[in-house]
């Protein structure tokens, strides 16, 4: 069955609605992730604009989104009833609540088969793109209903668990960041990252035109990895021994403290093993008493960081020596360490564990996918 023929295929708007303070987020391309919509640099447009788009392009709880240029074929299956976006040049599938069909689709077209026949069909040399025609006319064996059931169960099993864990890890990081804030109201102490540290570096790329400097070896951080992350332990893209050897004062140690500084400036996370990241991220590494404590304050100061890194003309761009300059709140009393990591630690731990563990049913459901469709 052609797409058409049992989806209501549409597309959000082509206009470029104002940018207001207040209002609703517009969401493109850009902010169109695999299973998630990044809203952090989405623009936001008024309520007149918002409805506007929505007579043609309301996205619904079970439509589903599906990036149509540039980066094609990264799916959103939106669940929630309540829904404060408009979306712009990307494709939407309405299922008019129907719920089994929706979810079947989710998982169709997150498999290998499903990115394949995507991909089949695109067009453009310099920018790829899926129009909305060939889109409506893609072809699939559509299943049974109790058959497509039978397919999703095991799929959302693991979906649940995974959306467990990253609950508990949310949960998990806004208890300790409420018990350092109050921690933080009778400390005054503040202190350089340069004083701090024992060394701040900055990351760096080998060279692209060496095949063999990158494998799967050492995991390479680039800003992408970094966005909703405590630690890393997974990369879009790692270095082999001979890549990273060729920057051997490029090592970071488990638990060193990445902080985005150009492009996106003020996203943090933790190392959770041997990395090596880009020329885009400054990292500290520090005694272990001061990491927890750290990480906490530079999380809380992303704004900051923002501002500082906004002298880029076409980027924001935060360099090393402005970074190094950028005082953050430590206690001075051992003591008062001691306490507060008594509690962080295994807060921190349990995170980290519950990282893996995502990490690890991602894998699972990616063999399940590719045998189940």
């Amino acid at each position: 069955m052609k797409f058409r023929e049992f989806i209501d295929v549409r597309d959000g708007t082509h206009s470029s609605p104002k940018s207001v303070k207040k209002g609703y987020h517009l969401v493109t391309t850009k902010n169109l992730k695999m299973n998630y919509i990044d809203f952090s640099k989405s623009n936001i447009i008024s309520n007149t604009d918002f409805e506007k788009i929505n007579r043609r392009s309301k996205v619904e709880q079970y439509d589903i989104l599906l990036s149509m240029i540039g980066t094609v074929g990264n799916v959103y299956q939106e669940r929630h009833k309540s829904i404060n976006y408009a979306i712009k040049n990307i494709a939407l599938l309405k299922f008019h609540g129907d719920e089994l069909l929706s979810d079947w689709m989710n998982y169709f077209l997150q498999s290998m088969v499903g990115h394949n026949l995507i991909t089949s069909r695109l067009s453009g040399s310099t920018q790829q793109f899926i129009s909305l025609n060939d889109l409506r006319n893609l072809e699939i064996e559509l299943p049974s209903r109790s058959k497509m059931k039978e397919i999703i169960t095991p799929l959302m099993i693991i979906d649940r668990k995974m959306m467990s864990n990253k609950q508990i890890n949310d949960n998990l990081l806004e208890l300790i960041s409420l018990i350092q804030n109050e921690y933080s109201r009778t400390i005054s102490n503040k202190v350089s990252l340069k004083s701090l540290a024992q060394k701040i570096i900055t990351g760096k790329t080998p060279s692209t035109k060496i095949q063999e400097n990158y494998g799967y070896d050492i995991p390479f951080v680039k800003i992408p990895d970094m966005h909703d992350k405590v630690f890393i332990d997974k990369t879009g893209q790692s270095l082999s021994l001979q890549g990273a050897n060729s920057q051997k004062n490029k090592y970071l140690p488990a638990n060193a403290i990445m902080v985005s500084c150009i492009g996106t400036p003020g996203l943090v996370s933790l190392t959770g093993s041997v990395s090596q990241t880009n020329q885009q991220i400054n990292s500290l590494i520090l005694e272990d008493k001061f990491i927890y404590w750290s990480f906490l304050e530079l999380r809380s100061l992303r704004s900051q960081i923002g501002n500082l890194g906004s002298g880029g003309t076409t980027i924001n761009n935060l360099n090393k020596s402005d970074f190094s300059k950028l005082e953050i709140i430590i206690p001075d009393n051992d003591e008062v360490l001691d306490n507060f990591n008594h509690i962080a630690q295994p807060i921190f731990e349990r995170i980290h564990t519950n990282n893996i563990e995502i990490r690890k049913l991602t894998q699972l459901k990616e063999a399940l996918l590719n045998k189940l469709f």
